[in-house]
């Protein structure tokens, strides 16, 4: 099986983008702009065998409206019992989850993953780490889209 952990806030939906390409998601009040290829390709990733779950703080209402808008379904949302073990709030259950699914694939795609983040130095060996690298909308771009799919072993066609 493979796993997509997904953030939200500057990873699929820049800090307040409002491209001509946004999907536009009206998050009570609060508008998230998602580019359309990040829009395009969680739809098509989605009917792949890969099972797509938030690993993000926002409400989970917030991630069902962007999964109604764009026209996909998550597994669900990943839950952070232990905020205080490690200095980013999210990595304890980022890594009880890798250990508990240690025979499959996980990708983890989030904007506060990078090599300095600490405590990600002794991960799970099946927990692989991407970071957005579209520093000028701050979110994923086409390469780590492709990227993931390659770690992924899927193969997205048009």
């Amino acid at each position: 099986m493979k796993f997509l952990l997904l953030d939200i806030d500057d990873t699929i939906s820049p800090w307040l983008y409002k491209g001509i390409d946004a999907v536009v998601i009206d998050s009570m009040g609060i508008e998230l702009g998602i580019p359309r290829h990040i829009a395009d390709w969680l739809k098509k990733v989605s009917k792949e065998e890969v099972k797509i779950i938030w690993c993000t703080n926002r409400p989970s209402v917030v991630c069902t409206l962007i999964e109604k808008t764009i026209g996909f379904k998550s597994e669900g949302k990943l839950t952070f019992t232990n905020r205080k073990a490690y200095p980013w709030d999210k990595l304890w259950g980022i890594i009880e989850f890798s250990n508990n699914n240690s025979e499959h694939t996980i990708v983890l795609v989030d904007n506060d993953v990078t090599e300095g983040t600490k405590g990600i130095n002794n991960l799970p060996n099946n927990l692989k780490l991407i970071s957005p690298s579209d520093q000028r909308r701050g979110c994923l771009s086409v390469r780590d889209l492709e990227t993931i799919d390659k770690i992924l072993k899927i193969e997205i066609s048009d």
